[in-house]
């Protein structure tokens, strides 16, 4: 159960849709998942920078789950198994995403392509889904992140030495599921019961005497002319 690449994953994710977004609209920017620079974004022109800058890690027990999640899988014998794993960590993953282009009007534009494409996949699954870390069935949400600001892309354009830049602020929930193994159990596909009358057991069987369960004979009760 190799999921433990789910941060790359859920961020390959996320830009397959802008880079599909962009092959769409047939513009001549490219998306990247990448640390904007000034200098980066500056090669790179036209482009369109998604930017993991925060990580919020936590324990969350869905309603439909138990602590210990499970598994099925199949041997290379065919046989079925439900395997329990460890309390997965949920994880809050916080992208910022930026524009770069010679012209400031084409840059907005680029931005706003990649609103769109977000907007228009705000649950990733399937085939959007890039990677194994992911289980079956799984989503990846990625919303709006309205607790992204001026100040929060003055602080992470800050770090790079450069100035705040226009960048908008995404959220995604993903799972950072554990390799611990706690137990497995075979599948059963087909439960048989036997059910039988111990006042008639089947031939072979102990007597229904032995058992002290032999039925007294019926009282006759004589009527009256």
């Amino acid at each position: 159960m190799s999921k433990h690449q789910v941060i790359r994953d859920a961020g390959q994710s996320i830009l397959g849709v802008l880079r599909a977004e962009l092959v769409a609209q047939r513009t001549k920017a490219k998306a990247y998942l990448a640390t904007p620079t000034a200098e980066f974004l500056r090669k790179n022109a036209p482009c369109l920078v998604l930017y993991l800058y925060d990580l919020r890690p936590s324990f969350e027990v869905r309603t439909t789950e138990n602590w210990h999640l499970e598994e099925e899988i199949t041997d290379e014998k065919g046989e079925t198994y439900v395997v329990r794993y460890g309390r997965p960590l949920d994880m809050g993953l916080h992208y910022l995403l930026t524009a770069s282009a010679d012209d400031l009007a084409d840059e907005h534009e680029i931005l706003a392509l990649g609103m769109k494409a977000l907007l228009d996949h705000g649950k990733l699954s399937g085939e959007t889904l890039v990677g194994d870390s992911f289980m079956k069935g799984e989503t990846l949400p990625v919303s709006v992140d309205d607790g992204f600001d001026l100040q929060t892309a003055s602080t992470v354009f800050g770090g790079f030495g450069a100035g705040p830049r226009l960048a908008v602020g995404y959220r995604a929930e993903a799972r950072l599921f554990s390799g611990k193994e706690l137990g497995r159990s075979k599948r059963v596909r087909e439960r048989h019961i036997d059910v039988f009358d111990q006042l008639r057991p089947p031939p072979g069987s102990v007597s229904a005497k032995e058992l002290g369960l032999e039925a007294k004979p019926p009282k006759i009760v004589a009527t009256k002319k």
